[in-house]
C-alpha cells in the first residue's frame, strides 16, 4: 500500500507544480503589468497600477475622456520626461446594454501646460465626426488636400487651428496617421481605442513629446 501512495503523491505534486506555472504563464494582464512597470522604472516615472476613479475625474474635461459610466483610470505612469509633466494610463468606461452593458478600455497620453488653450480635436472621420458635423459644428479645411482628406479638425477657433496646424505639424501627422489628438485647456492628450501595449508605450510617449515641441512657442507666450 506504502509503495502504491509514493508514485501518487508524487504525481500530485508535480501535477501542482505543472498547474502553478502554467496559471503564471497563461495570466497576460499580470504580465502586461509587469511589463508596464518596467518601462515606468526605465523611464523614471512613478507607476500606479490600480484603479483610480480621481483621475479618470481630473481629465473628464477632455471630451473624449467622459464617456459612458463607471470611468476609471489604471496602470498609470506619472512624472516628468524631457521636463515635460506626463501622465500616461488605461481608462475604462462602461455603457448599458443587455446582459450588464459593455466595457471599453481605451489608453491616454497626456501632457499638460501651463495655458488654457482652445478646444480643438484632430481625428480621423467617424460616426461621431459626422454627427457632429451634422449638428453644425463643421470641420477645418486646410490648403493641403491630403491633410484635410485624413484629418478632422474641430475646434471654434479658426486661427488656434493654423497656428497648430502648420506644415511641419501636418507633416508630422501624415506620418503618425493613427494619432487622435485632443487639445484642450491645459492638456495635450493623444489617445489610442486600445489599452496600453508595452511594446507601443515609449514609442507614443515620443510622439507626444514631438506633437507638443512642434506646437510654435508664439502660442505660449500669448496665455
Amino acid at each position: 500500500m506504502h509503495n502504491v501512495a509514493l508514485p501518487i503523491i508524487l504525481l500530485a505534486i508535480i501535477a501542482s507544480i505543472f498547474i502553478k506555472a502554467f496559471s503564471k504563464k497563461s495570466d497576460p494582464e499580470k504580465k502586461r503589468r509587469e511589463d508596464l512597470a518596467a518601462l515606468a522604472s526605465k523611464f523614471r516615472l512613478q507607476f500606479n497600477s490600480g484603479n483610480d476613479f480621481d483621475l479618470a475625474e481630473k481629465f473628464s474635461f477632455l471630451s473624449w475622456l467622459r464617456r459612458g459610466d463607471v470611468r476609471y483610470a489604471f496602470n498609470i505612469f506619472h512624472g516628468n520626461v524631457l521636463e515635460y509633466p506626463v501622465t500616461i494610463f488605461d481608462y475604462h468606461f462602461s455603457t448599458p446594454g443587455e446582459k450588464g452593458g459593455y466595457d471599453y478600455y481605451w489608453s491616454a497620453f497626456i501632457v499638460e501646460m501651463k495655458t488654457n488653450f482652445s478646444d480643438m480635436i484632430i481625428s480621423h472621420e467617424s460616426r461621431e465626426s459626422r454627427l457632429a458635423e451634422a449638428l453644425g459644428e463643421s470641420h477645418i479645411t486646410f490648403e493641403s488636400a491630403e491633410f484635410s482628406h485624413a484629418f478632422r479638425v474641430r475646434t471654434f477657433d479658426k486661427k488656434f487651428a493654423f497656428d497648430v496646424c502648420h506644415p511641419k505639424m501636418m507633416e508630422y501627422l501624415l506620418a503618425n496617421q493613427d494619432l487622435t489628438i485632443e487639445i484642450r485647456g491645459s492638456a495635450v492628450a493623444v489617445l489610442f481605442e486600445d489599452w496600453l501595449r508595452p511594446e507601443k508605450v515609449e514609442a507614443n510617449l515620443s510622439r507626444l513629446i514631438e506633437i507638443r515641441k512642434l506646437m510654435p512657442n508664439y502660442l505660449f507666450s500669448k496665455t
